[in-house]
């Protein structure tokens, strides 16, 4: 396969790599990579770099690039808030991909931090046909908290329960409250980030199913606290029906980095799987299918 290293976006601060299929042109839609956290655009444990590969053996074009101030990437002479600049930063990459390769629209897929960045670049952004966001916002319902303590009980080894047994009491009542405790109040996240009104959130995901956009929602093991079944969304946002629409998988045994070898190519399989049946579902000649073979214009250097 190819892969090239771009600079563009004012004063060519922004720095991103292409990854193209090795024996066909690509599909009309790029893939759009970003950030986990400040982890450099090879992602953790090279994920993005794993995935980016393995989709262009599946025919898909994909850029994966480093957000203002991160990895190879300059910092803006005149920053906006974070959010707006990772917003800007992924239009840019969205732009130069147009300039360089004949896409036409665009899924991004973020991890974490990522997650939120390319959910706030699809709003904003009409070009956007895909959303993969891995243990992005999440609401907990009363099974979650319920959850959050009967899980671990389950999985406890006898001796440890003969010594949780013991201290119980108090935690046990405060346990029992929290778990009928239905607070809407936002949670923390990320520094201080905090994530939108569940409310908010459902009519973010509504407008963006509605306008046509493929979503797909995964949580790994690690997002215990905050989402632990399977049916957790469509229980948090049964009032919109955007639940019977979007995909939504819980990964208890992948982990929030994708650390294992198994982790990173379930994630990889399953990304993968999801865009190849969006694509299927678009039908013959739509906007999410490879086709057949046409003659390729990338190239590293834009036209003009």
């Amino acid at each position: 396969m190819n892969e090239l290293g771009l600079s563009f976006g004012p004063q060519r601060r922004l720095s991103a790599t292409l990854t193209l299929p090795p024996d066909r042109a690509p599909a009309r839609m790029g893939v759009v990579l970003l950030n986990v956290g400040i982890i450099h655009r090879i992602g953790p444990h090279r994920f993005n770099t794993k995935l980016a590969r393995a989709l262009a053996r599946e025919g898909w074009a994909t850029l994966r690039i480093d957000l203002s101030g991160q990895g190879d990437s300059g910092v803006p002479i005149e920053p906006l808030p974070f959010e707006q600049q990772a917003v800007a930063d992924l239009q840019a990459a969205m732009d130069h991909f147009q300039r360089v390769c004949p896409v036409e629209r665009f899924v991004i897929a973020g991890i974490c931090s990522g997650a939120y960045s390319g959910l706030a670049a699809a709003l904003a952004d009409a070009r956007v046909d895909g959303l993969w966001m891995l243990d992005g916002y999440a609401y907990p319902t009363a099974r979650t908290r319920w959850n959050r303590y009967l899980q671990p009980l389950v999985e406890a080894s006898p001796r440890a329960l003969g010594s949780w047994a013991r201290k119980l009491g108090k935690r046990t009542a405060r346990a029992v409250r929290a778990a009928l405790s239905q607070s809407t109040t936002p949670e923390v996240w990320d520094f201080a980030r905090r994530a939108p009104s569940q409310d908010a959130f459902g009519r973010d995901i509504q407008a963006l199913v509605d306008r046509g956009v493929a979503v797909c929602f995964v949580y790994s093991g690690n997002m215990r606290w905050y989402f632990n079944y399977r049916n957790q969304l469509r229980d948090a946002f049964s009032a919109f029906d955007f639940v019977g629409r979007v995909r939504c998988e819980y990964l208890p045994k992948a982990d929030h980095t994708a650390t294992t070898l198994a982790t990173q190519q379930q994630l990889i399989r399953g990304l993968a799987e999801w865009l190849r049946s969006t694509r299927a579902s678009d039908g013959e000649g739509g906007a999410l299918n490879a086709g057949s073979p046409r003659p390729s214009r990338c190239s590293p250097t834009p036209p003009g």
